[in-house]
């Protein structure tokens, strides 16, 4: 059975919208808390893109494009100091120690990355 990866990545989408608007309508009952579900959520990004690297049945090129979009997703979902917590473990995970991004997915996510424009 051949996933659905960008409906998969659509419903990550639709978690980080969700978790964003419980945020700012204040939901959480404390830090840790909303850090615990922050991360939660973004861990969902670093699971998809494992099992994208892991599915024999993708191209090289589908594998790419697939953990591309997935590498923007979490670059653009970065915007404070703890999200950027959050996705440098994820990224050190990633490229580091499973060996799954290249540099050039580590090099995309901090072109796309929100802080990015304040700097």
């Amino acid at each position: 059975m051949k996933i659905d990866y960008r409906s998969e990545i659509d419903k990550i989408r639709n978690s980080l919208k969700n978790y964003y608007k419980d945020y700012y309508n204040e939901q959480f009952k404390s830090e840790e808390e909303d850090y615990i579900e922050n991360k939660k959520v973004k861990e969902q990004i670093k699971k998809l893109i494992i099992q994208v690297y892991n599915d024999s049945t993708l191209s090289e090129a589908d594998r790419r494009s697939i953990i591309k979009v997935a590498v923007e997703l979490l670059a653009k979902n970065t915007g404070c100091v703890e999200d950027a917590e959050i996705a440098e473990d994820i990224l050190d995970c990633l490229f580091d120690d499973m060996k799954i991004l290249s540099q050039e997915d580590v090099d995309n996510f901090y072109e796309q990355y929100s802080c990015r424009r304040w700097y």
